[in-house]
């Protein structure tokens, strides 16, 4: 595991810029607005001023850079390489402006600010939801934002800065991502608590799982990955797909209803909740499908808030008393 440590500098000039990019926070926020709406009249009437009005400000915004932000489209607007770069480069100043308040509370021993995770749909069930609740009953002026997401929407998310840590499952191949934590994560099948397979004890093999219906999760997950992976380097495996989706709920109700076998990481699964509604789950064979990873992380070289470091924390060995419990 790798801890951050943060060095601020707090500086005249650190101070001074991070002011002069607040002045034009607002501005900042009209040019995403602009963006996501594709329309300076749109963005205008959300903020209930005139587009005429926001398109001087715009207007003396790219006087001042020198460069114009905006392709201007028949019906529209829409960013151009320099307002891809100066939003980038708005988001972190903003992300700067919020992290010397954090800082600064931390001086007189308050903790605040706010943490977006990008994060697998494994964790938002169960795993997620405890830490969160266990962080703000220590911190409570903390606030969060949890965008459920594959890993490249997760890993998009961080280099956009649109999150600070990512809690992604396989396959990982962005060097941006700067890994705290990684921890292994076999691979189950869950069925009914009256299925055949629910007299095995210990772990199933796949070709006892493929004489039934699957419910498997969608392509973009990285469990399907993994399982698709198992499948060709088995060719005397096929699968019997009945449906397939992103939603591991809905799959493990399809699971619960019938006699269809559905696969899952154990982080997105709790035992008494799967024993309340009557299902149960297995490890799958370490010969026929191998264990995947997990991680926790966020952008290379970008320091983190001492809120997110300290909540990234928690994960980290939270996932470690996990990975434990399960061994």
């Amino acid at each position: 595991m790798c801890k951050e440590v943060l060095n601020l500098h707090l500086t005249g000039a650190y101070f001074a810029s991070v002011i002069r990019a607040m002045r034009h926070h607002s501005l900042f926020e009209s040019v995403e607005q602009i963006a996501r709406l594709g329309s300076i009249r749109a963005a205008a009437e959300a903020q209930s001023i005139t587009s005429t009005a926001l398109n001087r400000q715009i207007i003396a915004l790219e006087d001042e850079l020198g460069q114009p932000l905006f392709e201007r489209l028949p019906r529209g607007v829409r960013l151009n390489v320099a307002g891809e770069m100066f939003l980038i480069h708005a988001r972190q100043q903003v992300r700067d402006f919020e992290r010397l308040k954090v800082q600064l509370d931390d001086l007189s021993g308050v903790r605040r600010g706010h943490i977006t995770i990008a994060s697998t749909k494994a964790a938002i069930p169960y795993f997620l939801p405890q830490q969160i609740n266990s962080y703000l009953s220590e911190h409570p002026k903390v606030s969060f934002q949890v965008n459920p997401c594959d890993i490249e929407t997760a890993q998009e998310q961080l280099i956009n800065l649109e999150a600070d840590i990512a809690i992604v499952f396989e396959p990982l191949h962005r060097r941006e991502f700067q890994t705290i934590e990684c921890v292994d994560q076999e691979i189950v099948a869950v069925f009914n608590q009256n299925h055949p397979l629910a007299k095995i004890d210990g772990p199933v093999r796949l070709s006892e799982c493929f004489q039934f219906p699957l419910a498997v999760p969608a392509t973009v997950t990285g469990v399907r990955s993994i399982l698709d992976l198992a499948v060709q380097k088995k060719s005397q495996l096929q699968m019997q797909i009945s449906v397939e989706s992103e939603d591991s709920q809905f799959l493990l109700n399809m699971a619960r209803t019938s006699d269809q076998v559905t696969f899952d990481i154990p982080l997105g699964l709790s035992k008494s909740s799967l024993e309340r509604n009557g299902l149960k789950w297995r490890p799958v064979h370490l010969s026929d499908i191998p264990t995947g990873y997990l991680y926790v992380g966020h952008l290379k070289n970008r320091s983190l808030s001492i809120a997110a470091i300290k909540f990234a924390n928690q994960i980290v060995s939270a996932l470690q008393q996990h990975e434990a419990l399960c061994e």
